[in-house]
């Protein structure tokens, strides 16, 4: 009888199984850059006299993050382009969308790209949609709504795969894309979690690379219009909107005076009042995965794979790796170690298990970790802030590394969304770039690597058993830092589950 009721329930899931609406949609593209936009004015005459290069600034201060992206949305007069996995609806998210809306209402085009994997969205997203300067599109969806956990079980092939990349073109003159989605644990807006991550401003020729990225995305088969998704209930009065967005904005700036006032006393905002910006200057390759990686069963070729693979092979020197999900897999480590064997010193950075933001992950990555050492691999883990006590499941860190940073032989940067674990190589889509700039590579890795001691642990055996090394207070650790009993076991748990191809 059970055995029939298994074989049953599998022919009723089975036969639930869905697949992406077949739609007809009008393809857009990039729009050119007008000569008229504020950006263009003020970047071009730099772009021009760099022969070909492409401009970066990079962005680690949270804060700086966001008001970039505010200000290019609020100087905009032509086209923006936002392309994101997540996107919440809190402050900085409200933030953003209120100069994406004001955008539209001057004449901007705005495109938004979404990752569908978030709930609770329909009703605004529809609402987005219905303003004749703002499109939508959701990769990937979910095409029952209102039983999205039930189309995950039935359709688990598909609706595990998702678009991870993370794009903001404006006026086909500037383009911020790394590791950051939208919303205030990103931007240093949250005071109970903020993730540590790394961003660039792009200028010149990696522009149109973004861009023409961002266009094989939302004219693919896996970009949907909201329209054809979820059902519009009413139509609505663009300038009713934008009054009741405005009071809500005005709510959130009270709210967040102090925030606010700390986005003024940003370098950002000094280099741009004294027009003192620090750029650099190089070839820059932006890589993407296509996305028909999204397919069931998918042959297509990992593109970011073969392209971080391209330069892992080259290294001679140097390698550092900054990888908040580290999951490198048997493969990965032989790969590393044979790079050790060959005389190139690699570092990798990560989340102990007190800081990272997704237990289930770590517990994939600590069996590698003896491998790794012998191999003579340096690894480092980052410390969590005092006076947090993690759980033992949940994501709940208060300052958790999110950077996807890598430095080849103190010459090329990666910058993206790549994590170095199984589900970025194999599962979703990824984008990233790789910056060949000289001074850039040095100036990231040696300001990593001089604060190493005072964020991270650095592990070593010691007669087959891992230690943790404080190096700014001279503590020897010989368990998990800071991660409490049952967080430990948690991860001890999730090691049993057959598990980290998904992760």
């Amino acid at each position: 009888m059970l055995k029939l009721r298994l074989l049953l329930l599998s022919l009723l899931l089975g036969g639930c199984a869905t697949s992406l609406p077949q739609v007809t949609q009008q393809a857009s593209y990039r729009l050119p850059a007008p000569s008229h936009s504020p950006l263009h004015q003020a970047f071009a005459p730099l772009v021009d006299e760099q022969s070909g290069l492409s401009g970066v600034y990079p962005i680690s201060d949270g804060r700086e993050a966001l008001l970039i992206r505010l200000l290019a949305a609020n100087q905009a007069v032509s086209s923006i382009d936002l392309q994101t996995y997540i996107y919440r609806g809190d402050d900085t998210g409200r933030a953003l969308l209120w100069s994406l809306w004001q955008a539209a209402e001057r004449g901007v085009r705005v495109r938004l790209l979404l990752d569908d994997m978030q709930s609770g969205k329909d009703d605004g997203l529809s609402m987005l949609n219905q303003h004749p300067n703002i499109q939508v599109r959701l990769f990937n969806p979910f095409t029952h709504r209102q039983w999205r956990s039930l189309e995950m079980l039935t359709s688990f092939d598909r609706t595990n795969r998702r678009m991870h990349n993370k794009s903001m073109v404006v006026d086909a003159t500037l383009a911020v894309t790394g590791g950051r989605n939208i919303g205030d644990e990103y931007f240093a807006a949250n005071q109970q979690v903020s993730f540590g991550d790394f961003d660039v401003m792009l200028l010149g020729p990696a522009v149109i690379e973004t861009a023409s990225q961002f266009d094989r995305y939302w004219n693919s088969d896996y970009a949907i219009g909201v329209e054809h998704l979820i059902s519009q209930k009413e139509a609505i009065s663009t300038s009713k909107v934008t009054r009741e967005f405005a009071d809500i904005i005005k709510q959130d700036q009270l709210k967040q005076q102090a925030y606010i006032g700390s986005l003024r006393d940003t370098p950002l905002v000094k280099h741009l009042s004294e027009e003192t910006l620090p750029l650099y200057w190089g070839e820059i390759h932006v890589a993407a995965d296509a996305p028909e990686k999204a397919a069931v069963q998918s042959d297509t070729p990992t593109l970011m794979v073969d392209a971080l693979s391209h330069y892992f092979e080259d290294t001679k020197h140097d390698l550092l790796l900054v990888s908040p999900y580290f999951v490198p897999g048997d493969e990965g480590v032989n790969g590393l170690a044979e790079l050790v064997k060959q005389g190139v010193r690699v570092q990798v950075l990560t989340n102990s298990l007190a800081a990272t933001d997704v237990v289930a992950v770590h517990s994939g990555y600590e069996g590698y970790r003896q491998p790794m050492l012998e191999a003579g691999i340096e690894l480092w883990e980052t410390k969590r802030l005092p006076g947090l006590e993690p759980g033992a499941w949940n994501a709940s860190s208060q300052a958790s590394l999110h950077a996807k940073t890598m430095v080849f032989d103190g010459k090329v940067v990666f910058v993206g969304s790549f994590n170095l674990d199984p589900r970025s190589a194999h599962i979703n889509t990824e984008m990233g770039v790789f910056i060949h700039s000289d001074a850039l590579a040095t100036a990231v890795q040696a300001g990593l690597e001089g604060t190493l001691e005072q964020i991270a642990y650095k592990l070593s055996l010691e007669q087959g058993h891992l230690r943790w090394h404080d190096l700014e207070t001279g503590t020897v650790l010989d368990s998990e830092p800071d991660a409490g009993f049952w967080r430990r076991f948690g991860a001890w748990f999730l090691q049993w589950l057959p598990i980290e191809d998904q992760l």
